[in-house]
């Protein structure tokens, strides 16, 4: 079926507009078939040499760096295009939606420099920082315009807040172009983190399943199912784009390390998904689940003193830190519940009520 469609869609193509010599004819009619076909069986449209968003057009094997508006608004967000000499899937890759986790912004800026648009399969579409305000203002979580933090509100609203309306425009205009999405972050200004992964656990179980094989191509040592519906990917999960959320890099730090790792994650990302031809490169960890994640939050405002650290092992029972009043005397301590790893730490002295103070869970080792 889908073979005869595209044979008719050439003949009548040819015949209606090309007065050609048939023998010549159907050699293009064959070769127009062959890469349509194979498309088809990889389960890829056919590609065609232009990609087009937001009034924006690229054409194959060339590379577009602009600032992108936001609709309705004064801020405009870097926008890196790279569309690739060969066919391929769609890449979307935001970083700094969140305007304080820096190495995520910098990884995309320095490989939307230097990737070659003749060496990609594909297209790879970056948005590097999203909270561009909160970027410049160095604040953590929220846009400082309207004191939202933009990753709890999507899909967004065109005729909403600053954040709604960014939200929107990368809901409505870049997830349907996307074969697979990726966002950045780290641990916040005011977070440490031991570099993990998240992926969606719903709405489907073929989905989770796509998104954690891709997961495992990174080199962090756990990954999280995810069963929330808020934020970027999960929203973007819901629309059966299969999607994941990388940790790595915080406490307002923009490390080498940190970029260096985020760019060799990207890159072995493009491996896998076939935007660059070759093999997925070895790492140093395959990741391992983490479940039963616990978020100790602030009983009151306080002062924190941990007594871990991110990436440290903890026993059931063990003392993982107290709250003082500003006089240092104590005001609740607070013991592991479980035994787990500790995914992140506030490391501020400084903890309102209702901060989560640390993040902890229990290790699965079974593929």
């Amino acid at each position: 079926g889908s073979e005869m469609c595209i044979r008719d869609r050439v003949c009548c193509f040819i015949s209606n507009d090309i007065l050609i010599d048939i023998y010549l004819q159907q050699i293009i009619i064959n070769v127009i078939m062959n890469k349509a076909f194979n498309n088809y069986l990889k389960g890829a449209d056919f590609v065609s040499d232009t990609l087009s968003v937001c009034g924006l057009t690229i054409c194959r094997g060339s590379k577009l760096r602009t600032m992108l508006p936001v609709p309705g608004t004064e801020i405009e967000i870097p926008l890196t295009i790279i569309n690739g000499a060969f066919d391929g899937p769609t890449l979307l890759v935001t970083a700094g939606i969140h305007g304080g986790e820096y190495p995520g912004i910098a990884a995309a800026m320095e490989l939307g420099r230097s990737l070659d648009p003749q060496e990609i399969h594909g297209s790879l579409i970056m948005l590097h920082p999203v909270n561009i305000q909160g970027f410049w203002a160095r604040r953590e979580f929220i846009v400082p315009k309207d004191g939202k933090n933009l990753n709890r509100v999507f899909p967004g609203n065109p005729d909403g807040t600053l954040s709604e309306k960014t939200a929107g425009l990368i809901s409505s205009s870049f997830f349907p172009l996307a074969d697979f999405y990726v966002d950045l972050h780290s641990g916040d200004i005011h977070e440490s983190l031991h570099p993990y992964v998240y992926y969606p656990g719903q709405p489907t179980e073929e989905l989770a399943a796509k998104a954690r094989s891709v997961a495992k191509v990174l080199n962090v040592e756990y990954m999280v199912r995810s069963m929330a519906t808020g934020g970027a990917y999960n929203y973007a999960a819901s629309t059966g784009l299969p999607s994941l959320l990388i940790e790595r890099g915080g406490a307002g730090l923009c490390l080498h390390e940190d970029i260096e790792e985020y760019k060799s994650d990207l890159k072995n990302i493009m491996r896998k998904l076939g935007l660059l031809n070759e093999p997925v490169k070895p790492r140093r960890y395959i990741p391992r689940d983490v479940t039963d994640i616990i978020y100790l939050e602030a009983q009151e405002t306080g002062c924190w003193l941990h007594h871990i650290h991110s990436g440290d092992f903890v026993e059931e029972g063990q003392i993982l830190g107290r709250t003082t009043d500003l006089f240092g005397e104590t005001l609740t301590t607070y013991y592991a519940k479980q035994s787990g790893i500790v995914l992140y730490v506030c490391p501020a002295l400084s903890a309102p009520q209702g901060t989560v103070l640390l993040a902890y869970g229990k290790i699965h080792n079974e593929d």
